[in-house]
């Protein structure tokens, strides 16, 4: 491995979505924005919903939407575990609103037994979407 790069596995509870070498990787934790080079601290997140961007060994930008999930850093390796995680090229914006009003509907109403909680989440993975799509 170059003195540049560290390695980089992506995994969602379907498949392994990324495992290379990467010269940098940058995620919304809940305190903000953060980016892991080369040789970083070992490091435990929590990932929000939003974007997810990395630069290959090739010099690549690839970039992502992620609707959360966990981030480790230890011996010049990251693994992050991602609920779900799409490029930005594969958004489908139609489907994105249609989860976005349908979490505000959920978020607005009165009824009983709605799980508020799920809603919020689904309405920031869907804002984050929308967000992802129109850069």
């Amino acid at each position: 491995m170059s003195e540049s790069l560290i390695h980089l596995e992506i995994v969602t509870p379907g498949r392994v979505v990324f495992n290379d070498d990467v010269k940098s990787f940058t995620a919304s934790g809940i305190e903000g924005s953060f980016q892991i080079l080369h040789r970083h601290a070992p490091f435990i997140s929590i990932i929000v919903p939003g974007p997810v961007k990395f630069v290959t060994k090739q010099n690549a930008e690839e970039h992502f939407v992620t609707s959360g999930g966990t981030v480790e850093v230890h011996d010049n390796s990251i693994t992050m575990l991602a609920e779900s995680i799409i490029p930005t090229g594969e958004i489908n914006t139609a489907e994105a609103e249609k989860e976005k009003l349908e979490a505000e509907k959920i978020l607005e109403s009165k009824e009983p037994g709605l799980d508020k909680e799920a809603a919020k989440h689904k309405l920031l993975s869907a804002k984050a979407k929308l967000k992802a799509a129109a850069k």
